[in-house]
């Protein structure tokens, strides 16, 4: 989420017309744009979201369909080449079910689903120079933590509401390059370490008298990626739009097992299933 000013001349400009500003505050805004001269230190961004969502546990279900949001997030480049990130992101849809019940039954339904997902990075700013030495090239490196919870309702006979949560760290990097006075381009490649997660079954819903149990991911029994291609245009008054498609890939190994009761008798065990979820789509976002 990087909007800047896109001229080290104008930046220089504006901060010797300020005339309210401290001596030790030129120098430290001008030892930044010296590192990174065409992305501002403070940016907000604020869009919309649309994604092709697709869950998948192998011979067993699936579920897909498209989904829409907001998205929104703030980065900051700042001295010492520090870049720092958050972000939080929420969408909803309506999927449609392919599985089958217990007893193999086939089952075919719509659902109620919702994803919020927040994040946390910090980086450093690397600048590399074009090939007549400006200063062309953004990389940043990044490590954070993530959280995800999505919420998946079954509809219909025999359906029942899903918890499904996720906690990671996210391992990348980003560029950001000129293309123009006015456009810039990047992307954005990540692997995500799993920590771990868990899995809450409302089975009560389908059945009076069941439990609901709620099952373990362990540490490192999964993964996953994520690669996204960036376009922005600037506009005056360090406004801008970007659009940015994306790719992200989840894959998780079967959880624990848990007891499954009625009406607080073990009847058997419960676990979730292996499974991977890919997810295509792209952000519209207004910057400032």
């Amino acid at each position: 989420m990087l909007i800047g000013i896109c001229f080290l001349f104008s930046a220089v400009v504006a901060f010797a017309g300020d005339t309210n500003t401290s001596p030790t505050e030129m120098a430290k805004r001008k030892t930044y744009r010296v590192s990174a001269p065409f992305v501002p230190e403070h940016n907000f961004a604020i869009g919309l979201v649309t994604t092709y969502f697709d869950y998948d546990e192998p011979k067993v279900m699936e579920e897909d369909g498209f989904m829409y949001g907001v998205v929104g997030g703030y980065t900051y480049h700042g001295i010492n080449k520090l870049m720092i990130n958050a972000s939080l992101e929420y969408s909803s849809g309506d999927l449609d079910y392919d599985g089958e019940t217990w007893d193999g039954t086939p089952v075919r339904e719509d659902t109620d689903d919702w994803i919020v997902e927040c994040r946390f990075l910090v980086g450093h700013d690397y600048v590399l120079r074009g090939s007549m030495g400006y200063r062309k090239h953004l990389i940043t490196p990044f490590i954070g933590i993530g959280y995800r919870y999505w919420n998946d309702d079954i509809d219909g006979i025999g359906g029942y509401e899903r918890e499904v949560e996720y906690l990671y760290s996210p391992i990348g990097l980003k560029t950001v390059s000129l293309l123009s006075d006015n456009w810039k381009w990047g992307i954005s490649i990540e692997y995500d370490f799993f920590w771990g997660g868990k899995v809450k079954s409302h089975l009560s819903d389908a059945v009076p008298g069941l439990n609901d149990p709620e099952v373990d991911q362990d540490f490192a029994d999964g993964y996953g990626v994520r690669l996204s291609l960036r376009f922005k245009r600037e506009f005056a008054s360090n406004y801008a739009l970007s659009i940015e498609p994306y790719i992200r890939y989840w894959d998780i190994d079967k959880s624990e097992t848990e007891t499954l009761t009625y009406y607080g008798t073990p009847v058997g065990y419960v676990w979730e299933p292996k499974n991977d979820t890919t997810s295509y789509g792209f952000r519209l976002s207004f910057e400032f």
